[in-house]
């Protein structure tokens, strides 16, 4: 089957479509605009239509030369006897508030749609505002309007078809549809269709711009959140609008606005539950864990959140967590980790912002802000306590492999944390009575492939010096400290065996 691809007048979106279709209405896929297929040329049917022009015309002119007078005078008699009765004591019938059409309002609209459309050929965003209706005016500035006048088309209007008036609450009011054609460079000339609203005010017909507002209303929530200037805008958009009903709920309102403007209904942030739930350091990495609950009526569909701590107002870190689908009423519990460049302070507090993307394109919007954040380096101390039992020599083999006596301690560690101890270490400092250092000694309480020492759990051991005298008990000092991966602390200073 042969195919023809174009793309909209309104938006630009490729369409592509069987050449049967040729010459038909259709509604786009991208942007639901009417828009006509062009139909593919030939030469042959301009040839034919051509010679056929110019027979007709011979013809006509030979019965005017011959038959003029005759036929001026009956001409103006048929345009006296056929023009069209206007009585306004006789309207047409309509249904509900449809009123008939005015020639003279019709022809206003008309010379309003051909200033709407020079306005966008002359990217002129002035101009296009003072086509719009006194709402629109309000709620809409230049900038809102770039997007309209940036694409790069031409427009050429040519009528306005299925004019419908009725009575609003302002007063008068129309739809219609204003028929023209678009010339891109990618498509050439094609001809299309838009659906417009007017209202009639004080200085005359107005076009009321309900696409424009409702587009400019998502892209300032999407840039600056659900600010007063939002909410001005939705109640210039409710009062002003005379075709559709808008909730006076504020929410509820940006919700069909986002909905009309971008084919689709987000999760927002007051749909949106989060909580941090707890907080710790392991090490140079900061553990964060939280829930989070879709209050909505709709499916979030694999959400991405973006985490940035604050210090003292500036960005820190960040991180991120995708999450899967949440559906309506669900609560995930989720974790995510920030990384260290050095070692942690005791306590840092942050303030907490979180963000995800909505709308196409995406664009991140602010769920939480300055949610603080108190992270606290819990000291080995603080998880295990170390008693000394007692201490001792021992009689030891030297690196010759000759008998010394070497400095010992027995000890006792329990786990006095409130979660189990996955890695603990006792490390000793020995030195001389007049402070050489003889050694550095590790034991390792809870190593790799151990299992965790429980809460409230002990552990009993003993670590020995590496060096010795031959046949001497000669009085040391030793520094006793506890591990637990990269947190240490001293727990005994100075401890004399003699």
């Amino acid at each position: 089957m042969a195919e023809s691809k174009i793309s909209c007048s309104n938006c630009g979106g490729h369409i592509i479509f069987p050449k049967e279709l040729a010459g038909q209405e259709v509604v786009c896929p991208h942007c639901n605009e009417t828009i006509l297929l062009p139909q593919s040329k030939s030469t042959t049917p301009w040839i034919v239509a051509g010679i056929f022009v110019i027979i007709t015309v011979v013809l006509v002119s030979l019965l005017i030369w011959q038959h003029h007078a005759n036929s001026t005078k009956s001409s103006q008699r048929n345009l006296v006897q056929n023009a069209p009765q206007v009585s306004n004591d006789e309207p047409a019938k309509s249904t509900g508030n449809e009123q008939t059409a005015d020639d003279s309002d019709i022809q206003a609209m008309k010379n309003l749609c051909r200033d709407y459309y020079n306005a966008i050929n002359n990217q002129d965003a002035e101009a296009l505002q003072s086509t719009m209706s006194e709402s629109c005016r309000a709620a809409l500035r230049p900038e809102d309007l770039k997007n309209y006048l940036d694409g790069g088309a031409k427009y050429d209007f040519e009528n306005l078809e299925s004019v419908k008036f009725q009575d609003g609450v302002s007063g008068k009011c129309a739809t219609a549809r204003a028929k023209r054609t678009v010339q891109q460079p990618s498509t050439g000339i094609i001809e299309g269709w838009r659906e417009l609203e007017f209202v009639k005010e004080s200085t005359g017909w107005k076009i009321f711009a309900s696409k424009e507002i409702t587009d400019a209303i998502v892209s300032r929530f999407l840039k600056s959140g659900f600010t007063d200037e939002i909410r001005a805008d939705i109640k210039l958009l409710r009062d002003g609008d005379p075709f559709s009903s808008w909730d006076e709920n504020d929410t509820n309102a940006l919700a069909k606005a986002f909905n009309l403007s971008q084919g689709q209904t987000p999760v927002f942030p007051w749909d949106v539950e989060f909580l941090v739930e707890s907080k710790n350091i392991d090490g140079y990495t900061l553990n964060l864990n939280y829930s989070i609950r879709n209050k909505s009526e709709n499916t979030w569909s694999s959400p991405l959140l973006e985490f940035d701590l604050k210090l003292n107002g500036k960005v820190v870190l960040s991180g991120n967590d995708l999450l899967p689908n949440i559906s309506s009423g669900r609560q995930l519990e989720r974790n995510t980790s920030f990384f260290l460049s050095g070692e942690p302070q005791e306590t840092t507090k942050f303030n907490l912002d979180v963000y995800y993307p909505i709308g196409f394109p995406q664009k991140s919007i602010q769920l939480a802000q300055n949610v603080p954040l108190e992270f606290k380096v819990q000291k080995t101390s603080e998880l295990a306590k170390l008693e000394i039992i007692s201490t001792q020599f021992d009689l030891a083999a030297s690196e010759d492999f000759q008998d010394m006596l070497s400095a010992r301690i027995n000890y006792r560690v329990k786990n006095i944390s409130s979660e189990p101890i996955q890695s603990l270490d006792v490390k000793c400092v020995w030195y001389t009575l007049a402070g050489e250092q003889l050694d550095q000694s590790t034991e390792y309480v809870i190593g790799y492939g151990d299992v965790p020492l429980g809460v409230g759990q002990f552990k009993t051991g003993f670590i020995r010096c590496g060096k010795g005298y031959s046949n001497s008990r000669v009085p040391v000092k030793v520094d006793v400290y506890l591990e637990s991966g990269e947190k240490r602390s001293l727990v005994v200073k100075g401890l004399l065996i003699q």
